[in-house]
């Protein structure tokens, strides 16, 4: 038996298959990752909502998409 190194996956156990647990760790990471403000250049920058992205150095907030903000 393998294990799986991402804590992503945590709670989903064998029992969805691999292929849904490989996209939500796809889906996770990008989610999870870090980003830059346009703005400011911060590494503040995150979601607070689905499609609401903000910065919580210089309160820029933007509209995109789900998981991962496109400009």
């Amino acid at each position: 038996m393998t294990k799986i190194k991402s804590s992503s996956l945590k709670g989903l156990g064998q029992k969805y298959g691999l292929k849904p647990r490989k996209k939500y760790t796809a889906v996770h990471r990008l989610l999870k990752s870090k980003r830059k403000c346009p703005e400011c250049g911060s590494e503040r920058f995150g979601r607070i909502a689905v499609g609401i992205w903000t910065c919580k150095k210089c309160n820029l907030k933007i509209a995109g998409m789900a998981y991962d903000v496109k400009l």
